[in-house]
């Protein structure tokens, strides 16, 4: 497992904070965090902690850290292409750009080109150090298709394989195995915070870690030191059971608060329960029973007195007598129709009135009484009892149909309902509502009271108006509720003062009664104490759920894991080994502009691989130039490579910029040796650079380019740039202009300014190849453009120059001059005739012609 294989496994595992995660995910992208970042980081933390609200996002910054790439090579990957790319900035669709799976490839393209675009990819699939590019989309060409690309990849020198790349992909295991470098990477194998210049990628992981440990402590000390004043509620008693809860209100909550707050209801208790204390003390039990008995004889007939009147005017009486009302009126009713069928022809009004009935009964008791054996009511040829005339046989009828009215059934049914009506009735009639036996008791309570008088006040209204209601000539049965308040606090008064009475046995039982009292006092002030700080309490839940928080995610920043993590790390040998490697890269690269030492020292938090100036303080950073710090960064990045045995491919994007030809030159020469043990692809638009590649390497290199057509960039030439192929491979490119510019002039399309501005251009390309010949094989490269060396050895070539030679190349030269785009003819010396196609390849066939000569004779020298 490499190192920083064990890195991410160690930060995966159980126990570790989650937010380390994001972090070592950071470095890995970013190669160093930021301001910016390391604010973000914070806000990961306060998510993870409960200081913050998580966002949707959150699981992905806690997911375990994904080691594609990081893990030991299990077989050399090599890159074969770069296809198929979509919505990429300006880069052509259905091209491929193609590598040699073993050597030296370079990819050449002036600015424009697509290079960048193409690197950009290559950073992203791939492994490099710091900040993933930026990938834009087709700004010309607009699409909602994700940008990607298809790289096909050979492992362990196996047959093609295709990998898709999405801008939004996962990491691919293959592709992570290819290393890139380039000067934006560069920066990130050098701190410039101390004398440490470079840091193997698990040591600067780790270091960044640490660093951002240390920030998150910062600022999560400086948050809650804001938060750490407790609030505390003055003057609490410390045995209340508030007072307790106020010493936990960690695991208090806002309904737990409410339930130990006072209520209103219970300030009348607090002034009661300081006069019963007041009552009590000092005082033997006889005379307090004394007293209590006192108070009872005073309460209890006011309270039977009250109970009375509203037994008898509570709702269930007032439904029962509204029940009897609606018994008799129906009862009546079902009289009256019986009546009236059975009297209704009489000659008299109002007969089977309550009168009649009433003379009818007497008359009947009266003839009874007489006890003659006369039967009722009277027969015909009998004598009326009242007129004492002799009863017709009409009267005798009409006499017994009265009777039957009499005692029929609903007639008795109605006289027994309106009997019961009247009864109860009677008893709301009979009602007094008089208080006045009960002066001295409402005195005392009006005094004591005032509220509960008026409530006394209320409910005597509500029953007299109901007995109003009841005894008018239409009862009304159906009233507002009754207000019970008086009647239940002085039920519930006598109560009490039964118990507190019962419970005064002897002076042992009077004690405890006073210290109850007293803790109930001191409960019920202290809860109104609460309620009165209940906002304050409420914040103070609040900052110790914070403060609680906080205190959970401060050891989170721990640096001591981190330094025993090292620790075992250190022990592996590894960094010794690189520091080995790292030695041998600098003298590789002949970096002897000053001493160096490497050694490596840990602190808390921290291993480093350090170098240090022999003799001088100064920071290899504030002196060294750019180019030798890209130096020690290159250095870094192939002992890396060697340390963790990798074969897999690397690319270089442009590692050279700004850099002077010397550094140019020990680039190339490193470069040029690897790519003897490795596929190594280099992309560049520094012409010097790629020359230097081509003159450095042993083995031809594979050098291509690319250009840019119309709105699209990126299109393959499969060729080099014409300003670095030799001379021979430049009239091969004429020969194949010519042939093609021959096939448009025999063509129905020929068009003579068309042919002429081609011409021209075959002409300036030829003119270039005549000073290639000059440079290449007339000197034979005693001096050449885009180096500064001078090759002396070869200064025996120039002694057999001939005025043959001098003449050949100055007429070649001349007549390009003439007609190559760079020349333009002055107004009125007339038209110059661009040469027909034939003398054109003529032209070609001189040069040709005259190279084929100049190499016999310059390789017999």
């Amino acid at each position: 497992m490499t190192q920083i294989a064990k890195v991410v496994t160690w930060i995966n595992s159980e126990g570790k904070p989650l937010w380390w995660r994001q972090v070592i995910r950071g470095v890995i992208e970013h190669g160093e965090l930021n301001q910016q970042y390391l604010d973000f980081i914070y806000q990961i933390v306060k998510m993870q902690y409960g200081l913050q609200v998580r966002t949707v996002d959150y699981p992905s910054f806690i997911k375990p850290v994904a080691i594609a790439g990081f893990d030991a090579e299990a077989a050399p990957v090599n890159l074969l292409s770069i296809g198929n790319v979509k919505n990429v900035s300006s880069l052509i669709e259905n091209v491929t750009l193609t590598f040699s799976p073993t050597g030296l490839t370079a990819i050449y393209g002036d600015n424009g080109a697509g290079k960048s675009s193409y690197a950009k990819i290559l950073k992203s699939a791939c492994l490099t150090r710091g900040d993933s590019p930026t990938i834009t989309t087709n700004a010309f060409n607009p699409s909602q298709i994700p940008s990607e690309a298809t790289l096909g990849v050979s492992i362990s020198g196996g047959a093609p394989v295709k990998n898709v790349w999405t801008i939004a992909g996962e990491p691919n295991s293959e592709l992570k195995s290819i290393r890139v470098f380039d000067s934006q990477s560069a920066i990130h194998y050098i701190s410039k915070t101390d004398n440490v210049e470079y840091k193997p990628a698990e040591v600067k992981l780790i270091d960044e870690l640490s660093k951002a440990c240390q920030y998150v402590k910062d600022k999560l000390t400086l948050e809650i030191r804001h938060i750490s004043i407790k609030y505390v509620i003055p003057d609490l008693n410390p045995i209340s059971k508030v007072s307790i809860f106020c010493n936990s209100l960690h695991t208090a909550t806002a309904a737990t608060l409410e339930a130990q707050c006072g209520r209103t209801d219970e300030l009348p208790q607090i002034e009661q329960l300081k006069k019963v204390i007041a009552e009590i003390t000092g005082k033997t039990p006889a005379e307090l029973k004394a007293g209590y008995s006192h108070k009872l004889n005073n309460r209890v007939p006011l309270l039977n007195f009250l109970n009375n009147l509203c037994t008898k005017l509570n709702d269930n009486n007032l439904n029962e007598i509204g029940a009897l009302y609606d018994d008799k009126k129906t009862k009546l009713k079902a009289a009256e129709i019986v009546r009236k069928n059975t009297l209704n022809d009489l000659p008299i009004e109002g007969i089977g009135n309550d009168a009649w009935k009433q003379m009818w009964r007497y008359t009947q008791t009266f003839i009874a009484g007489l006890n003659n054996s006369k039967s009722f009511p009277p027969i015909e040829n009998e004598h009326c009892p009242t007129c004492l005339q002799s009863i017709s046989n009409l009267a005798a009828e009409r006499m017994a149909r009265f009777n039957d009215y009499i005692v029929n059934q609903t007639q008795r049914d109605a006289d027994k309902a309106t009997k019961t009506f009247d009864l109860k009735i009677n008893e709301i009639k009979q009602l007094g509502f008089g208080l006045e036996p009960y002066k001295g008791i409402l005195g005392e309570i009006r005094h004591t009271s005032p509220d509960a008088i008026k409530r006394l006040d209320n409910l005597m209204g509500q029953l007299i108006e109901r007995k109003i209601k009841l005894d008018s000539e239409t009862p009304i049965f159906t009233h507002d509720a009754l207000d019970f308040n008086f009647v239940e606090r002085l039920s519930k008064q006598i109560e009490t003062i039964k118990t507190t009475s019962n419970k005064i046995v002897d002076d042992g039982s009077l004690a405890k009664m006073i210290k109850d009292n007293t803790d109930n006092l001191i409960e019920l002030e202290d809860k109104q104490k609460l309620s009165s700080h209940k906002e304050n309490i409420l914040n103070e839940i609040e900052r110790i759920k914070l403060f609680t928080h906080f205190n959970s995610a401060l050891p989170s920043t721990n640096l001591t894991p981190i330094t025993r993590f090292i620790t075992t790390l250190a022990k592996t040998g590894r960094l010794g080994q690189i520091n080995d490697a790292f030695s041998k890269e600098l003298k590789a690269l002949n970096f002897k502009n000053f001493k160096v030492e490497t050694k490596t020292n840990g602190s808390l938090g921290q291993q480093k691989l350090t170098l240090q100036i022999t003799q001088n303080s100064n920071k290899i950073s504030n002196i060294a130039s750019e180019g030798e710090q890209k130096c020690i960064a290159l250095a870094g990045f192939m002992a890396e490579l060697t340390i963790d045995n990798r074969k897999s491919a690397i690319i270089f994007d442009d590692p050279v910029n700004s850099l002077d030809h010397k550094w140019r030159r020990k680039f190339a020469q490193r470069i040029a040796e690897e790519s003897k043990t490795r596929q190594v692809i280099v992309l560049t638009h520094d012409l010097p650079f790629l020359m230097m590649l081509n003159e450095e390497s042993e083995s031809p290199v594979n050098t291509q380019s690319i250009t840019r057509r119309g709105g699209f960039s990126g299109f393959p030439q499969e060729k080099p740039p014409w300003d670095i192929i030799k001379t021979a491979d430049r009239i091969k490119e004429l020969k194949l202009l010519e042939v093609e510019l021959r096939r448009y002039s025999n063509s129905n399309d020929f068009i003579e300014d068309i042919y002429k501005k081609d011409a021209k251009y075959i002409y300036g390309k030829m003119r270039e190849t005549w000073e290639r010949l000059v440079e290449e094989w007339l000197i034979r490269n005693v001096v050449q453009r885009f180096s500064r060396k001078v090759q002396t050895n070869n200064i025996r070539y120039l002694v057999d120059c001939t005025e043959e030679d001098v003449n050949a190349i100055n007429a070649g030269m001349t007549k390009c001059s003439t007609y190559f785009e760079g020349h333009d003819t002055a107004t009125g010396l007339g038209v110059t005739d661009m040469p027909e196609i034939d003398e054109l390849k003529e032209d070609v066939d001189q040069l040709e012609t005259y190279l084929g000569l100049l190499k016999t004779r310059r390789n017999k020298s």
